[in-house]
């Protein structure tokens, strides 16, 4: 593992000889080895978890079950399962049948499931194969981000906690070969996260061929899409409420040794699945670090709050991302606010050598903006470098303040606006949407420098900034964004 030893590594018994036991008393163990008893605690706390539908307790029970009231997308699981055996999950129903689609296309009918039912009440999938409880819950519906790196499953997101401070944290994405579930076991990728950032690292999957069991093998990219995605450099969304909803899980259960599983649902936001009391090892080679050296640093510390813990994990543990993603993706990772080098034109700038003036660019503190396509920049900051002409002539040009429609704003371009791109600073005219209006504005084309490379980009000149200059998206393709930092 990179720049770490494997005296770093924790090991099975060390991590429940040293961090289970003392710190798991069995009070809070009993919370989190009961899934009904976990979701009574954290809603307590106004924590979300899935909502329940159906608890199935005894097969007479089963029999009175009323199938027509079950929705058409729903999960199976036990009570007291373990490492997510006895899970399924359902995404449609068969139009005029008690029979339900499965990710992978296999349907299971009413019989079939009674007879899952059935083996999860027999304690099949329970630990010590005691007898269970079935939990008939709510499907989460995947965030779009995530979505797309995942086979038909919902991934979720695995955070360690020990003493009130998060320690280390990956995504386990649904592949077809583990049927649409998050089970690593079952094929799912594991992909480590940094916890300053939340930026995904190194991933990893289960080695199908190895002899050996729980060998891993490293990978960049999703395997079973139609358009296989790089896996290093994802922003998770919403990260520090994130790790806050996970030291919360750690405060109200009482595990001082806690791993919490999240996933992030379209409507609802972050869910918390389940908590575990003695989550598994597989998260130190998702991430290529140890959790001994990491543990060992937060043991003993004084944490006041939990923004307090929050920010010495991150502070702790965090802070290595970008020479890990760089070297993985061969991508630059950027900050969210950059100093960048605007150009002026090259009349202005022979102008100002004459002057004997030595700046031939302006400095400005630039937004990196992946919700627009095209930069934008100031007329004020275009006026400076030399665009003052083009700037005054559509001003001239007298374009209507704002148009009903895109289409009627395109008709415009296309007959009225010839004209105005006449002008030779003028590359064109795009349509876009200022405080709720469509307006019309000139595009010039522009020199920067951004993270030391020079680009020649095209910029719309509009007033409808708060920086005075915004960096689209499609200058951003290949950079990564550092969303917790701006410039150093």
């Amino acid at each position: 593992m990179p720049n770490h030893s494997y005296k770093d590594i924790l090991g099975l018994n060390r991590r429940n000889q040293e961090y289970i036991r003392p710190y798991n008393p069995p009070s809070a163990k009993r919370i989190a080895d009961n899934k009904i008893l976990t979701k009574r605690v954290l809603r307590r706390e106004k924590i979300t978890t899935p909502e329940v539908y159906k608890l199935i307790r005894t097969k007479k029970q089963l029999q009175f079950l009323d199938w027509d009231s079950l929705p058409k997308s729903f999960v199976i699981k036990p009570n007291k399962g373990t490492g997510g055996n006895g899970i399924i999950v359902f995404y449609g129903k068969k139009k005029g049948e008690n029979a339900w689609i499965r990710p992978n296309g296999r349907i299971m009918t009413q019989r079939d499931i009674i007879l899952h039912i059935e083996n999860i009440l027999e304690g099949r999938y329970s630990m010590g194969s005691k007898r269970d409880i079935a939990i008939i819950e709510e499907r989460v519906k995947t965030d779009p981000l995530l979505k797309q790196y995942s086979y038909k499953g919902v991934p979720d997101i695995r955070i360690i906690c020990f003493n009130g401070i998060p320690i280390m944290a990956m995504t386990r994405l649904p592949t077809k070969r583990s049927n649409g579930t998050a089970n690593l076991h079952t094929g799912a990728i594991c992909t480590g996260i940094d916890i300053g950032t939340g930026i995904t690292t190194y991933s990893m999957h289960m080695d199908p061929n190895s002899l050996i069991s729980d060998t891993y093998e490293l990978i960049d990219k999703t395997m079973d899409l139609k358009q296989n995605k790089i896996l290093s450099g994802i922003q998770i969304p919403d990260w520090d409420n994130l790790l806050e909803i996970a030291l919360k899980c750690q405060k109200f259960t009482g595990l001082g040794y806690i791993g919490v599983d999240i996933a992030i649902d379209r409507d609802k936001g972050p869910i918390v699945f389940e908590v575990n009391a003695r989550p598994g090892l597989g998260i130190q080679v998702a991430n290529q670090a140890g959790l001994r050296w990491r543990l060992e640093k937060a043991k003993g510390l004084d944490v006041k709050s939990i923004k307090h813990g929050l920010r010495l994990g991150k502070n702790l543990f965090g802070g290595e991302v970008e020479e890990s993603i760089e070297s993985i993706s061969g991508r630059k990772v950027v900050n969210i606010v950059e100093k960048v080098n605007v150009y002026h034109k090259p009349a202005v700038s022979m102008r100002k050598k004459k002057q004997k003036i030595k700046v031939d660019k302006e400095i400005t503190n630039s937004f990196m903006d992946t919700g627009v396509l095209t930069s934008r920049i100031s007329s004020s900051l275009a006026n400076r470098i030399g665009f003052r002409d083009a700037t005054k002539f559509f001003k001239n040009a007298e374009v209507p303040k704002s148009f009903d429609t895109f289409k009627e704003a395109q008709e415009y371009i296309d007959t009225k606006g010839k004209k105005i791109v006449e002008h030779e600073d003028i590359e064109r005219l795009a349509k876009v949407v200022e405080d709720g209006q469509i307006n019309i504005r000139p595009v010039i084309k522009i020199v920067i420098k951004l993270a030391g490379e020079l680009k020649d980009i095209e910029a719309v000149i509009t007033d409808d900034i708060i920086y005075t200059l915004v960096i689209g998206r499609k200058e951003l393709a290949g950079y990564l964004i550092d969303t917790t930092k701006t410039f150093k």
